[in-house]
């Protein structure tokens, strides 16, 4: 075995992280409760709007209140309930089964028919809650640094619009695979040969990537574009695709100038993730004529259903595949990019940080 080869093998996760439930519960505690994001913070724009979801299992809820985002563990104090149902909406901060209610800071307002010395906790663990570039961060241990993500962000030129579509994908896998294939574009040429490859974007494409801390930003290079910008159907357009990874669960794409892609997913158990993903338009794309709009967001919600759905055979067959692998990953010197979420993870299930 090469040295380059035994350096590739010593940063690499092993088989058994991606499948076993004690370690999902070990990378809750040192990765996702010190930060993560929850989703875009336009969706909770009106008091009383909440998104409630589940990390690793756990349940949470942010909320718009007073003007700002808050977050808090989504558990009535009374009989551990939900309060916030699962999804978005907009109620009081309520539990639907005895009407147990919460003011804005989690402490408890209102509880009817109750004995107040049967009442011992009165307040809801409140988590840190941080908004940068339209995008809500949370985090259950510590603070949050205001700037999270910022330099990945900058990076790929994101600039956050509204969004004119958006779904859910449920993967049969564990998250870090998720992560893994998002990172690399060595798998283009291959698994995406009806959808990225035809527009000129393959695994051979020159590539530029950045490294911010955790994060990272890559930009391809469109082989078909040649950097020309004559005959273009929109003036200050290009081919080429710019993607920032924020660690651990965003991702963030812009296409051409012209289509933007928020992502983040959220680890329901070892082997399965949710991921949900919405498309917004650049302000370059908003000031084009409606036809041209139109057309352009159907193709990019066409083209963007397939390849996550080419991706989602791949994940769901490499979580089969990972419970019987036999060692870590070979990773190669073209997926730098994973062999540095690789390095980033392994180095806070170690210590946190």
């Amino acid at each position: 075995m090469s040295t380059d080869a035994r350096t590739m093998d010593a940063r690499t996760i092993m088989p058994d992280a991606y499948w076993r439930d004690v370690v999902l519960e070990r990378e809750y505690e040192r990765i996702f409760a010190h930060g993560l994001y929850v989703g875009p913070a336009q969706l909770l724009a009106q008091d009383g709007d909440y998104h409630s979801y589940q990390v690793c299992g756990r349940p949470f809820v942010t909320r718009r209140a007073e003007g700002e985002l808050r977050s808090f563990e989504n558990v009535c104090l009374h009989r551990a309930k939900l309060i916030d149902p699962p999804g978005r909406g907009n109620r009081p901060f309520r539990c639907g089964y005895h009407a147990w209610q919460y003011d804005a800071a989690g402490a408890l307002e209102r509880a009817p028919l109750a004995q107040d010395a049967c009442i011992g906790r009165r307040r809801l663990q409140r988590c840190a809650t941080v908004e940068r570039h339209g995008l809500a961060f949370m985090a259950t241990q510590g603070t949050l640094d205001a700037d999270t993500g910022a330099q990945a962000l900058d990076a790929a030129g994101f600039e956050l619009g509204e969004f004119f579509h958006e779904e859910t994908l449920e993967h049969a896998a564990n998250w870090k695979l998720v992560v893994e294939n998002v990172l690399e574009s060595y798998h283009l040429s291959f698994v995406h040969q009806d959808s990225f490859v035809p527009t000129g974007i393959s695994s051979a494409s020159d590539t530029r990537e950045s490294r911010f801390g955790r994060d990272s930003c890559l930009h391809i290079a469109n082989k078909k574009d040649g950097g020309a910008a004559k005959g273009r159907l929109i003036p200050g357009s290009n081919s080429d695709y710019v993607h920032a990874y924020v660690f651990p669960n965003l991702f963030v794409s812009i296409t051409g100038g012209l289509v933007g892609f928020v992502s983040h997913f959220m680890p329901q158990e070892a082997g399965r993730t949710l991921l949900e993903w919405r498309l917004f338009e650049t302000p370059l794309l908003l000031a084009q004529k409606n036809a041209v709009r139109s057309y352009i967001r159907q193709n990019a919600i066409d083209f963007t259903r397939k390849v996550l759905g080419e991706d989602l055979v791949v994940l769901n067959q490499s979580q089969i595949g990972i419970r019987h692998a036999r060692g870590p990953h070979q990773l190669q010197p073209v997926e730098g990019r994973l062999a540095h979420f690789h390095e980033t993870y392994m180095r806070m299930m170690e210590d946190g940080e």
